[in-house]
């Protein structure tokens, strides 16, 4: 006989997963008119950087709430 599964919980913060691709696509065609430096690195550059540091952090709160909601150990 099947156990008896637990209803299933919305996973609203998995749209945070969304900034990055935000961050890094969406907003290309107003950054690339920036003609700014920063020391000598290019505007782009230092953009897609943190593109990446932000990327890395929405990870990293996905899969705390994911944990602390004991959503992990299903998979």
């Amino acid at each position: 006989m099947p156990e008896p599964t637990a209803p299933a919980r919305r996973r609203w913060h998995w749209l945070l997963l969304l900034v990055p691709f935000v961050w890094c696509v969406g907003a290309i065609p107003l950054v690339e008119k920036v003609e700014y430096l920063f020391g000598s690195i290019p505007f782009l550059l230092v953009w897609m950087t943190v593109g990446v540091l932000l990327g890395s952090a929405a990870i990293a709160v996905v899969f705390a709430l994911d944990r602390r909601h004991g959503d992990l150990d299903r998979f």
